[in-house]
C-alpha cells in the first residue's frame, strides 16, 4: 500500500518542485522549471510524475512539452501551501516567485522601520522590468507577504538608473540599502 505522506515528504527535489508552485502558481514545462530550480530535467520529470500520480499537480500537453501546475481538485493542495509556507517562509517564497522573472536584476524587500508609523513595506525592483509586469509583481508579493495591496509599495529602477542613484548618493536609494532590507533576487553588493 502507498503511503502518500512519505511520498509526499522524501525527496529535496520534490519540495522544491512544491515550493515554485506555491511561489508562483503558473503552470510550467519541465525545461522551465529544472532551469529555474538549476536541476536535471530528468529530476524534476520525476518529480512531477510523482506529484501527478498523487493528484497534487495536473499535466497539460502543450505542443511538444506538458506544462503543469498545482491541482484545483486535490484535497492535499491547500495543507501542502500551509506547509511550504510554515517550512519556507513567505520571504523565501516570495524570493522564488521572482527569480527567473525576465528582466528582473535584483529586488530588496525593505520592511519599515520601528519608527516608521504608518510607512508601507517597500518591494525595490531593479531591471527592465516590462512595466506592464510590475502590477503582477506587485501583487504577487503582497499576496505571498499576506499584505493588504496599500502596504506594499513599488520602487522601480532600471538597472543603469539605478547605479546612477547610487553613485550620486541619492537619498531614497541609500535609505533603500541602509535600512535593514532582504535581498530576494541578485547580491548583497549594491
Amino acid at each position: 500500500m502507498n503511503d502518500p505522506l512519505a511520498e509526499l515528504l522524501s525527496s529535496r527535489v520534490r519540495a522544491a518542485v512544491l515550493t515554485r508552485f506555491v511561489a508562483q502558481p503558473a503552470a510550467a514545462s519541465l525545461t522551465e522549471l529544472a532551469a529555474l530550480l538549476g536541476l536535471s530535467i530528468s529530476s524534476v520529470q520525476h518529480e512531477c510524475y510523482k506529484l501527478e500520480h498523487l493528484g497534487v499537480l495536473v499535466a497539460r500537453r502543450e505542443g511538444g512539452s506538458r506544462r503543469y501546475r498545482l491541482s484545483e481538485d486535490s484535497a492535499l493542495v491547500e495543507p501542502l501551501k500551509h506547509l511550504v509556507l510554515a517550512t519556507r517562509g513567505r520571504e523565501t517564497l516570495l524570493a522564488t516567485a521572482l527569480r527567473g522573472h525576465p528582466g528582473l536584476e535584483r529586488a530588496l524587500l525593505v520592511p519599515p522601520g520601528p519608527a516608521a508609523g504608518a510607512a508601507p513595506t517597500h518591494l525595490v525592483v531593479i531591471g527592465e522590468v516590462p512595466l506592464d509586469q510590475l502590477d503582477e509583481l506587485l501583487d504577487r508579493a503582497a499576496v505571498l507577504l499576506d499584505l493588504p495591496p496599500d502596504r506594499l509599495a513599488l520602487a522601480f529602477y532600471r538597472l543603469h538608473d539605478w547605479q546612477t542613484r547610487i553613485a550620486e548618493g541619492n537619498t531614497l536609494a541609500q535609505r533603500f540599502l541602509s535600512a535593514p532590507h532582504v535581498v530576494l533576487v541578485g547580491d548583497q553588493a549594491q
